[in-house]
């Protein structure tokens, strides 16, 4: 095999590595949590290959007598060969950055588009949300108090709303004074084309002089009218009649009908790795977790003194083998959407000059 259909076949080879590669540092690293260890992460720099082409040819003759008659037979055979090398090269990363972009607090925006992509709005609301007008969404170790369960009865009732197509996470774009009054004498020409050209607009202020305008996008939760008051969602205090419902981070005036507190990335993944299974003989080093903090529903990563046959992912950490099975459908989900969520939140680049793993992959 060899020409494009080699090279989109090795292309698909690389990106199924990368991302089985992305998984398993994902899963090392809240293994890693879970120990109060320090996560650490790595870019992939580049993919090189070396690409080898054989061709041999062989030829074969029978001379000889058979009864009265002389043979002579000839016989001619070719063979093609290819096959390649690919090496992949990490780097640490550890800039400035993406260490900021990890521990600053998910974005709405995020989190619209992780909806739209097709995560459950109840996964998103666990593993993301620490606090929903007010309500806590617990700290994944402790016994679940009254007001995280009335948290996860909220995130599940949403969730049957989205399965019955009555809820949906959207985006309004809306036109928004974005500064203070500008007295006339205090604008040049250069500084309004300069607005245009950055997608703002400078118009008259009521009061004189002008002030800067500019889209901005709000995220809202739509739903059916009169579905809230079916689910009778009190633990959220919201309008029952309504339709559209805004959302934004928490610190809003309140007439913000729903306030979120998100975690960060690092807080995200801080919280499911309260999951994490450890053995016994690990119970002293690793923090205490109640059972039930993390739901069941959300993940549950196994430990093994030995590979485990039908794991869809394991790690080998301190001696022991975590992983998570591949029936786990929930747990799938979940390291899916923490994936998508580190790829959604942090760019790629920036790493330091600092030392480089080769990993040659064989032929």
């Amino acid at each position: 095999m060899y020409g494009p259909d080699a090279m989109r076949a090795s292309r698909e080879g690389y990106n199924e590595a990368v991302q089985v590669s992305d998984q398993r540092e994902l899963l090392l690293n809240l293994v890693r949590l879970r120990y109060e260890e320090a996560p650490e992460f790595l870019a992939i720099s580049g993919i090189s290959t070396q690409m080898n082409f054989n061709a041999a040819a062989s030829l074969g003759g029978e001379i000889g007598e058979a009864g009265n008659a002389d043979i002579g037979n000839l016989s001619a055979g070719a063979a093609v060969g290819y096959s390649e090398s690919p090496t992949i090269t990490f780097v640490p990363r550890r800039d400035q950055e993406f260490t900021r972009q990890l521990v600053a607090p998910v974005e709405l925006d995020s989190i619209y588009l992780l909806s739209r992509y097709g995560w459950e709005i109840d996964r998103l609301l666990l593993m993301i949300v620490s606090e929903l007008n007010g309500l806590p969404n617990g700290s994944g170790r402790e016994t679940p108090s009254d007001d995280s369960k009335a948290f996860r009865r909220v995130a599940s009732k949403l969730r049957q709303l989205e399965i019955e197509n009555r809820l949906e996470v959207q985006v309004q774009r809306r036109l928004e004074v974005l500064s203070e009054p500008i007295p006339a004498g205090g604008i040049s020409t250069s500084q309004v084309l300069e607005a245009a050209r950055d997608g703002y607009r400078l118009q008259r202020a009521e009061q004189g002089g002008y002030v800067i305008t500019g889209e901005r996008n709000h995220y809202v939760l739509a739903v059916e009218r009169g579905a809230m008051e079916d689910l009778k969602l009190d633990a959220l205090a919201l309008q029952a009649d309504k339709s559209v419902f805004e959302l934004d981070m928490a610190g809003m005036p309140d007439a913000v009908d729903l306030r979120l507190k998100t975690r960060s990335v690092l807080g995200s993944m801080a919280w499911m790795a309260n999951a994490v299974t450890v053995p016994s003989a690990h119970a002293d080093v690793v923090p205490t977790v109640a059972p039930g903090a993390v739901p069941g529903s959300m993940m549950d990563i196994r430990v093994a003194d030995r590979p485990v046959e039908g794991a869809f992912l394991s790690v080998e950490h301190r001696g022991h083998w975590f992983y998570i099975d591949d029936r786990d459908l929930d747990s799938k989900r979940t390291l899916g959407l923490l994936t998508s969520l580190l790829r959604l939140s942090i760019s790629a680049g920036g790493a330091q000059t600092v030392p480089v793993l080769t990993l040659p992959l064989g032929r």
